[in-house]
């Protein structure tokens, strides 16, 4: 009989951010979503700023994370990323900031490789924040929502 749950723990270098079982899990890779369900063969990922959706109980759970990697495997998925955080943790104008510094450093003629480098990371991180803030954020009451018409 196949497991009905995976364990999935997301860690930063600060703390351990999430430790539960779920369905299923979608990360956001750099070769696209990635989708893990009990059973999955190994793999490893490597990770970009994105989403990253746990299924419990037929609802979404969904944070925000950074550059990473995620090892996984057919019991565990351990996501392992620079910071992770809630929709309704998201600061707007702080993420806004970020990406307006950032597009200006990218654009900045004077700039070096490594601090054009540095600037796409954090264009990177900043919208994905905003994304998310946007569909997840302070506007929700919670940041679970219901699955509806999905296959599994």
């Amino acid at each position: 009989m196949a497991e009905k749950t995976l364990q999935v723990q997301v860690v930063t270098p600060y703390e351990m951010f999430f430790d539960g079982p779920v369905e299923m899990v979608v990360v956001t890779s750099k070769d696209g979503e990635l989708g893990v369900m009990p059973g999955h063969t190994p793999v490893i990922a490597a990770l970009t700023p994105g989403e990253v959706r746990l299924k419990i109980d037929n609802e979404w759970l969904v944070l925000c994370a950074t550059n990473g990697y995620a090892e996984i495997g057919p019991e565990l998925t351990m996501i392992v990323v620079n910071a992770a955080e809630w929709p309704d943790q998201i600061d707007v104008r702080r993420a806004e900031k970020s990406l307006a510094r950032a597009e200006k450093r990218l654009k900045d003629p004077l700039a070096t490789a490594q601090d054009k480098t540095h600037a796409k990371h954090a264009s990177g991180r900043a919208k994905a924040r905003l994304k998310i803030a946007a569909r997840h954020g302070e506007a929700a009451q919670h940041y679970l929502y219901k699955t509806e018409n999905t296959a599994n």
